[in-house]
């Protein structure tokens, strides 16, 4: 099996955390450049054009960071991810479900409160405070389910609930210094704390230029985030 990765992506990123904390071995990991899953070779992969990509071995590709390791949790049963009771297995789902909420509601707040998506649209205060509480709320709702104790999020064992929301912690907190972990999330914040020494945790910075304020673009390349103007 090939993996089709963007190093330092949130999404591709769970799948890689989960590969490592699970102990899967035989999937060769492809480096990819943000943009390449709109090569030809890649539509041909995913024609939705974005990463994670999993190719298996009969050339079959799965996409969807979590379909893909729904998939591999069944592939590779064990050690268990995904919960051991019907119970605990809702509780993993709803936390799942929160987990990509949340990161959907970051997308447009931050396009219209960070100065880096001013050149690619314009910006809206009133649109950034209509979405705030909602992604409050999904934050909330993740430390009301998390578990009091941990020191994973389900509980005493690592769970697909760790290698999902981690990547989306670091994104924020390391590319735009957004530690939206306060101390009304005293179970997160701990959780977080402590997933961030693990080895799986290790990530670089985004490397397209949106991280950065001011960012001058390599002579003659064109980003994906560009408005329609000479690059």
């Amino acid at each position: 099996m090939k993996l089709y990765d963007l190093a330092w992506g949130p999404w591709p990123r769970r799948v890689t955390i989960y590969i490592k904390e699970k102990g899967i071995g035989g999937i060769d990991i492809v480096p990819m450049s943000y943009g390449d899953q709109r090569d030809p070779a890649m539509l041909a992969k995913n024609p939705l054009s974005y990463i994670p990509v999993l190719e298996l071995d009969d050339g079959t590709c799965l996409f969807d960071s979590l379909a893909i390791i729904e998939y591999l949790e069944e592939r590779f049963p064990s050690p268990n991810f995904i919960g051991k009771t019907a119970i605990d297995r809702q509780r993993m789902r709803a936390f799942m479900h929160l987990c990509n909420e949340f990161f959907h509601r970051c997308m447009p707040y931050y396009a219209n409160t960070l100065p880096q998506f001013a050149r690619l649209l314009t910006q809206s205060a009133e649109t950034a405070a209509f979405i705030k509480p909602f992604l409050d709320r999904s934050i909330a709702s993740m430390e009301m389910l998390a578990d009091d104790t941990g020191p994973f999020l389900m509980g005493a064992e690592i769970s697909t609930a760790d290698c999902a929301l981690y990547p989306m912690v670091h994104h924020n907190a390391e590319n735009y210094g957004d530690h939206f972990l306060t101390d009304a999330h005293p179970k997160l914040k701990r959780w977080a704390a402590m997933f961030a020494q693990r080895p799986s945790a290790a990530c670089p910075l985004r490397d397209d230029g949106l991280r950065e304020v001011d960012f001058t673009p390599e002579p003659g390349k064109r980003y994906w985030w560009m408005k329609d103007q000479d690059a």
